[in-house]
Parts: structure tokens; C-alpha cells; sequence
């Protein structure tokens, strides 16, 4: 799963421009100023980089970037593949 937070957190310094130190593994994605289209591509992005497309509705604005990495790991044991 480190690269799966890794890859999280790099699309969100540098595609989002969020500041790293916003990054925790309790942030929401709210919490980090991603709005509804950003959300719509941050998923996008993710499905792309990762291989494994996020479970509906994970990519919300409550969800944290934990619980996130932790749904993607989980998506991609069970072999859910984009």
C-alpha cells in the first residue's frame, strides 16, 4: 500500500497543487479544497496510475485519504483492474 499513498499524495501536490503538509492520513477530501469536478478527475487520474478504478462513491468529499489508499489496495487485491 506505499505506493498506493504515494501515488495519492503525489497526484494531489502535483496535480491539485495541495500542500504536502495538508496531507494526512485523516484529511478528507474536502479538507484538502477538492470540489466536485476535481473529485471527478482525481478519480480519473488515480484509475489511470494506479490500474484499479476506485469503488463507487469512494472518491467523495468525506472520504479520507487513508480510507481512500486503504479501498484502492483492496480494489487492486481483488484484482479490480481499470
Amino acid at each position: 500500500m506505499p505506493d498506493i499513498v504515494a501515488t495519492i499524495h503525489r497526484v494531489l501536490t502535483d496535480d491539485f497543487e495541495v500542500p504536502a503538509e495538508a496531507i494526512h492520513p485523516q484529511a478528507t477530501l474536502e479538507s484538502l479544497d477538492l470540489d466536485s469536478l476535481a473529485l471527478a478527475e482525481f478519480s480519473l487520474i488515480l484509475q489511470e496510475r494506479l490500474g484499479v478504478k476506485p469503488a463507487v462513491g469512494i472518491v467523495a468529499k468525506t472520504t479520507t485519504v487513508s480510507r481512500l489508499a486503504a479501498s484502492l489496495a483492496a480494489g487492486r487485491d481483488a484484482g479490480s483492474t481499470a
